[in-house]
């Protein structure tokens, strides 16, 4: 029982590095994904770079917003909340029938995963404070080990999705990812 009020609880990991990974994915998937949706849209270079511009201006407005409210809310809720968002964009990238829908999905979804690092790190900076420790620098390693791969393996497995299904699978990845969450 002692060890386990000093141990960090392992049962957050996996939720801490799918959560904080949702942005790298989805920051990275997109950029195999803008040739195919601006042909299927009839869409210009310039017209589909919104799909990249909507996701980082969400997630730059958002991020600081959802980090105070983790603060007041808590990280559980703001986390859950954040990862039905990331769901949502998913349905709305999968059934859009115009590229502004796609950019109001991208929007959507960078809410909803600007909200997966702030909930990290607060559950990482909780569980050091619940176990006197100091931030286990293991479960900070494999964060950003996990965070970094993510972005760069993001484009081949948009790739592989573009292959296999077609460019609205990069959206509906998201789909399983929420739920995972």
């Amino acid at each position: 029982a002692a060890r386990a009020r000093t141990s960090f609880d392992l049962r957050l990991i996996a939720p801490v590095i799918v959560g904080s990974s949702l942005n790298p994915i989805n920051s990275s998937i997109i950029a195999v994904s803008l040739v195919p949706i601006g042909q299927a849209f009839d869409a210009s270079p310039s017209r589909t770079a919104w799909l990249v511009s909507a996701l980082y201006l969400a997630t730059a407005i958002g991020q600081p917003i959802v980090g105070r409210l983790i603060d007041v809310l808590g990280p559980r809720r703001l986390y859950l909340a954040a990862a039905a968002l990331v769901g949502v964009a998913g349905v709305i990238g999968l059934l859009a029938q115009d590229l502004w829908t796609l950019v109001a999905a991208r929007v959507v979804l960078g809410i909803g995963t600007c909200a997966g690092y702030p909930s990290a790190m607060y559950l990482i900076r909780s569980e050091a404070q619940r176990t006197g420790a100091h931030s286990p620098s293991g479960v900070l390693t494999l964060l950003a080990i996990t965070n970094q791969t993510i972005a760069v393996i993001g484009p081949s497995v948009g790739g592989l999705l573009i292959g296999v299904s077609g460019w609205r699978s990069t959206f509906a990845v998201n789909i399983p990812l929420s739920l995972a969450c």
